[in-house]
């Protein structure tokens, strides 16, 4: 397996991202997409099939060594899955005011301590 970075968008929306792509003899299996101007990881995504063979792990790893640390969301920004993730690999979490500015997000629609 090979991880190449590459800058794009994901899907439709218009904003820039770092994007770093697992390849299996050539085929993407893996991505995951890092907000350029704050380091924080805006999707993670792993093939159904290829799911629990390290494939997110080593993305994470190459994504934060490459770009000097990354962070992940806040609990209220994330899937359970994407919660599950950030428990499993420890790391910085960015904070609330900065995901909000990245995200447009409105604070008072979660339940957040």
């Amino acid at each position: 397996m090979n991880i190449e970075q590459t800058i794009g968008t994901y899907y439709d929306e218009p904003e820039l991202l770092d994007i770093f792509t697992a390849f299996d003899d050539d085929e993407a299996v893996g991505s995951i997409y890092i907000n350029r101007d704050h380091k924080v990881i805006m999707n993670i995504e792993v093939d159904e099939d290829r799911q629990g063979e390290g494939i997110a792990r080593a993305l994470f790893e190459a994504a934060d060594e490459a770009l000097r640390g990354i962070y992940h969301a806040p609990a209220w920004a994330c899937t359970d899955e994407g919660r599950g993730f950030a428990l499993a690999m420890g790391g910085d979490i960015i904070d609330d005011e900065t995901m909000v500015a990245i995200t447009g997000a409105d604070l008072s629609i979660f339940d957040i301590d």
